[in-house]
């Protein structure tokens, strides 16, 4: 039997993973992204839900005054940027951290 010994996922002890070259500070930094991105799902989906919530008062206010709520409006279209913006954080799509830790979106649409 020879001298070098394996690891139990089979590879000897001298091999190295993808992993290896990467510094602590940076597997730290990886863990931390991912409470953040649990964060930010949890978030996302509390936004997305009160979007939701906010398209069925949009269509009672429609469907009373036949009038769309422009305040109700752009604060919808807000929120829904924000519910991307933590999407985009979740898929490694952007960098910067969403609300609360980044400012809240403000989108300007003429529509």
């Amino acid at each position: 039997m020879s001298d070098t010994s394996a690891h139990s996922d089979g590879q000897p002890e001298g091999a190295h993973t993808a992993y290896d070259g990467e510094a602590p500070s940076q597997r730290k930094e990886l863990w931390f992204r991912l409470l953040y991105m649990i964060a930010f799902w949890f978030l996302g989906n509390i936004a997305f839900s009160v979007a939701i919530f906010l398209g069925a008062l949009q269509f009672v206010v429609v469907l009373i005054t036949g009038n769309k709520n422009e305040e109700l409006r752009a604060f919808s279209r807000n929120l829904i940027q924000y519910v991307w913006e933590c999407l985009a954080f979740v898929i490694f799509a952007r960098e910067e951290k969403p609300f609360p830790l980044g400012r809240f979106p403000s989108v300007t649409h003429p529509d």
